[in-house]
């Protein structure tokens, strides 16, 4: 899960999510402006990361979600193989048993 306050974003506008290979990025870019008869603001706000993650990204595997000006993007990994430890037991090397009288 990746995670990014991006307050006051338009979400289907401002923010861009791609995926290549094992690498999402996240980026947003904002504008706005407020004019009125005394004074004027610009605001511009621009924001851009790339993760790269630890095996491929299924193509359905990315989900994302803006609330509250929290982004949160969500990527199913494919399970990792996990090897699991085991003993190996170690066997005592045969003798030769003769007797030589």
């Amino acid at each position: 899960m990746l995670r990014a306050e991006l307050p006051g974003m338009d979400p289907a506008k401002d923010i861009h999510i791609t995926v290549e290979g094992d690498t999402p990025t996240v980026g947003a870019e904002h504008t706005e402006s407020k004019e009125e008869k005394d004074h004027s603001e610009f605001r511009y706000g621009s924001f851009r990361r790339t993760v790269r993650l630890p095996t491929q990204i299924p193509s359905d595997g990315v989900e994302a979600e803006y609330e509250d000006g929290i982004l949160t993007v969500r990527v199913a990994m494919e399970p990792e193989e996990t090897e699991t430890a085991r003993s190996i037991p170690v066997k005592r090397a045969a003798t030769n048993d003769h007797d030589e009288s």
